[in-house]
This record gives structure tokens, C-alpha cells and sequence, in this order.
């Protein structure tokens, strides 16, 4: 028996004269594949029905065995009731919680206005208590500083008055030895004439000499001068008067500017005088009034031998 496919059906004008025997060949043998997948596809579907019908059967009777007895219904429709007590419970529960959870945060809140009012309360408080210090403190230094700056002001016055008493006594200073000087030169120009009439009167022969601090100079003959030191303050000087012919040191300690050392010759009867006029740091200046004596022959004077009066002697 052959079927024909319309999807596999041509003209014969599509064909050549050679292939309608080859295409009338092969048709019966194609047919029989088909039917054979036709067959076990039943057969498969026929086995996965009776697999169904047996399994629907064997749930059938397990829950009728479940559900069949009635105690065991009622065991069930119990633990239902008590777990949906359990749960309205537990909703109640939640519900409290919700309440619980509701009052603690309205306490949370409380208490956090509360600490924050009491915060706020205590750095005003601490505030103040700063504010106070600092005050009191700036106060006590204000009034430290008050007083430094009236201690200052008084310095400043008692300065003022000092300055102006060291000016007067330097004006004083200044006019007394003024004064002091004047008398001085007057002394010194009454000296001068004193000296100038007692050698007029004795006939006495003067020789200047001017040396310097630490030398030894003959002055006269037989009357050596060494110096020593001098003040020009107090116009003073100190040394020595060396008298060769005697063996003898007359000292001269602090001794006064224009104030005559007066000594003797050893055999002559008048003296000798030894005056400084000026006193320097490195020197002195002055002169030294000899006695000389006129000898009856020729007419010449003739220095006599020294000795010494009212000096310390070696």
C-alpha cells in the first residue's frame, strides 16, 4: 500500500523520464517507520496513564486513612485552636511590647530633656563661677597694676626731687669750691708775697725745678728730691727730700701744695725753704728758696750746709 506526502508530491514536469521508478521504490518503506513511532508512543502513553491511576488511588487512601479517623480530626482542629490562641497571645504580646516600647522612648525623651536642662543648668553655673574668677582675678591685678603704676608715678617724683636736690648740691658744690679756689689763689698770692719779702729780707736765692711721678732729682747741691706720688684732688703729693751731706731722708707724706717745708744748714742759722706750686698726675712744679751768704772777701754768696726743722728723719 503506498501514501503519498502532498509536501513531498511534485509534477511530473519537475521530474526527468528516469526517477519515477526510484521515487515509487523508496514510499512503502518510509510509511512503516511512521507507523512504528505511532505504536510506541501509545504504548508509552498508555503506561505513564496506568502509573497516574495506581499513584492517585494510593494518596486517595492515605488520606483517607489520615482524615478517616475522627479523633485524630479533633486532636487537630485542638492544636489549630491552641496555635491560634498561641498567636492572638503573641499578638497581645507584641501589642504590649508596642505599649512598653512606647513608654520607655516617652522616658528616653524625659530623660534626655532632663539631662540636657540639667547640662545646660550646670555650664551656666560653671560659666558664672569662671566668670567670677576671672573678675576677681582681673580685679586683684587691676589693682596690682594700679598699684605698681602709683609706685612708679611716686619713683618718678622722688627721682624728679633727687635730681633736682644733685643739681643744687652740685651748684653749691661748684660755687664753694669756687669760693674754695678764690682762696686758694689768694693764699697762694699772699704766700707769694710773704715769700717774696722774707727773701727779700734774707737774701735768699730761688731755684725752679719741675720733675715728673717716681724720679730723683738733685735740686740743690747736697739736696736730692724724689717723687713719689701725687693727688691732683686734693692737690697733695708725697716723696722724699734726700740730704747727702747729713745721711739723712726727710719724708714728705701727703704733703700740701703750696705749704713751705722749711729746714735748716747744718752750721748756717737760716733756712731753707721747699715750695710746689703745681700738681699734675705725672708731675710737680715748684721752687726752692736757698740762703746764701756773702762772702767778706770777694763779694760772692756761698750756699751754706742744710739741716733740718719740724721733719721726720731716718
Amino acid at each position: 500500500m503506498g501514501v503519498i506526502n502532498p509536501m513531498l508530491h511534485h509534477n511530473e514536469s519537475e521530474w526527468s523520464a528516469e526517477r519515477p521508478e526510484a521515487y515509487e521504490y523508496h514510499a512503502p518503506r518510509h510509511s512503516g517507520a511512521l507507523w512504528l513511532i505511532v505504536v510506541v508512543l501509545a504504548a508509552v502513553l498508555g503506561a505513564l496513564v496506568y502509573y497516574g491511576y495506581q499513584t492517585v488511588k494510593t494518596q486517595d487512601l492515605r488520606i483517607t486513612q489520615v482524615f478517616g479517623n475522627q479523633g485524630t480530626i479533633s486532636t487537630l482542629a485542638q492544636r489549630a485552636d491552641s496555635a491560634e490562641s498561641k498567636l492572638r497571645d503573641l499578638t497581645g504580646d507584641w501589642q504590649g511590647l508596642g505599649q512598653r516600647v512606647t513608654k520607655l522612648e516617652g522616658r528616653v525623651a524625659a530623660d534626655v530633656t532632663t539631662t540636657r536642662k540639667y547640662a545646660e543648668t550646670l555650664t551656666q553655673q560653671l560659666h558664672q563661677q569662671m566668670t567670677a574668677e576671672m573678675n576677681a582675678r582681673t580685679s586683684a591685678l587691676d589693682a596690682r597694676l594700679q598699684q605698681v603704676e602709683s609706685e612708679q608715678t611716686a619713683q618718678r617724683a622722688q627721682m624728679a626731687q633727687v635730681e633736682a636736690n644733685l643739681k643744687q648740691d652740685i651748684s653749691a658744690a661748684r660755687e664753694e669750691n669756687g669760693r674754695d679756689l678764690s682762696g686758694v689763689r689768694q693764699q697762694e698770692e699772699n704766700n707769694a708775697r710773704e715769700v717774696g719779702a722774707i727773701s727779700q729780707r734774707l737774701d735768699r736765692q730761688r731755684i725752679d725745678f719741675e720733675m715728673a711721678k717716681g724720679q730723683t732729682r738733685e735740686i740743690a747741691p747736697g739736696i736730692t728730691l724724689r717723687l713719689r706720688g701725687t693727688n691732683t684732688g686734693h692737690e697733695r703729693y708725697h716723696g722724699a727730700l734726700i740730704l747727702s751731706q747729713d745721711r739723712r731722708t726727710v719724708w714728705l707724706r701727703d704733703q700740701s701744695a703750696h705749704e713751705p717745708v722749711r729746714f735748716f744748714t747744718a752750721e748756717g742759722k737760716d733756712p731753707y725753704e721747699l715750695v710746689v706750686t703745681d700738681v699734675t698726675k705725672k708731675s710737680v712744679a715748684g721752687y726752692l728758696l736757698a740762703p746764701v751768704k756773702r762772702d767778706a772777701a770777694s763779694g760772692t754768696m756761698v750756699g751754706e750746709q742744710t739741716s733740718v726743722e719740724n721733719s721726720t728723719h731716718e
